[in-house]
């Protein structure tokens, strides 16, 4: 996919965080220390398979969770919803303890560029303060689209709730990830940009899915060069010719070089492999071959 010269001269532009931001992101996010559970799964490729099964997620997910233990990876990426009640989180966090696994991080959406964004972000601090217990380290948060480009007013409301928000998960010793879709890579990148450049890096974090921007239209080099000291998860994902891969592979973007930024800033965070399906990704393997197979491709380009 090809970026404008003018994009990639803006991120690479000498506007970037100055060294001290830096090295506040870093502190805040935990970035230069723990180790613990950085190998993981994001569950959302299992939503596919039960959907292709017929059946609920929650029948397939011990079995889903069993399997990618199975292929060698350590921790998996639920969703925030699972600590609606004390009972709900209790329960999700057994799942993943029977299954020998650990927590990555947790996921959720949220109306945050709305007048009621105060609310949403009461909402998600409440369940998170049920995630702390169970051994979730930071949440990754995607501020709900709208089906349109989002007005300025509404990027300023939903940066001081992102912000507000990331410096209210960090009074609980969690980090917040904001997360990117398509829509916000649209307009060179304006609402990405908006939610980190806005925002104090002491409070907010980047879950890079450098994926998403690359498809996006985002040069993922460039933006991860920019923003780095700023990453506190990761989504990984890959295609081949545009289509996405059926497993965590070598294609359209390069880890390789992705590691190579990520290790300039001294990332420690998780690594967490998302597949996903789409119309013409390949079905040639069973389930668990495509997460040895991801597995595999995460330690040798990681080296995790």
């Amino acid at each position: 996919m090809t970026v404008s010269g003018s994009r990639r001269q803006f991120l690479l532009s000498a506007a970037g965080a100055s060294l001290l931001a830096l090295r506040c992101a870093r502190a805040a996010t935990g970035n230069g220390g723990n180790e613990v559970a950085r190998d993981g799964v994001a569950l959302y490729w299992f939503t596919q398979l039960a959907d292709r099964q017929g059946k609920p997620l929650k029948d397939l997910l011990p079995g889903f969770l069993a399997m990618t233990a199975e292929a060698g990876f350590s921790c998996v990426e639920g969703w925030l919803t699972d600590c609606e009640t004390d009972e709900s989180a209790a329960a999700f966090a057994d799942l993943v303890k029977a299954a020998g696994l650990g927590i990555a991080g947790l996921y959720s959406g949220g109306a945050l560029h709305a007048e009621k964004a105060s609310v949403e972000v009461r909402a998600i601090l409440d369940r998170a303060a049920r995630a702390r217990p169970i051994g979730c380290p930071g949440i990754n948060v995607n501020p709900d689209p709208v089906g349109r480009e989002k007005t300025d007013a509404e990027l300023a409301t939903q940066a001081s709730a992102v912000d507000e928000l990331g410096a209210g998960l960090r009074e609980m010793g969690l980090w917040l990830g904001i997360h990117t879709h398509s829509p916000e890579m649209s307009h060179n990148a304006r609402e990405f940009r908006s939610n980190l450049d806005r925002t104090s890096p002491t409070n907010v974090g980047l879950c890079a899915d450098f994926h998403w921007i690359y498809r996006g239209g985002g040069d993922p080099y460039a933006i991860t060069e920019r923003y780095a000291a700023r990453v506190v998860s990761t989504h990984l994902r890959n295609s081949v010719e545009a289509v996405w891969a059926e497993s965590f592979c070598e294609g359209d973007v390069d880890y390789s070089r992705i590691r190579a930024l990520l290790d300039a800033v001294g990332y420690k965070g998780p690594l967490c492999v998302e597949l996903a399906l789409e119309p013409r990704t390949p079905d040639t393997r069973p389930p668990l071959e495509n997460l040895k197979l991801s597995s595999q491709y995460l330690r040798r380009v990681f080296g995790v």
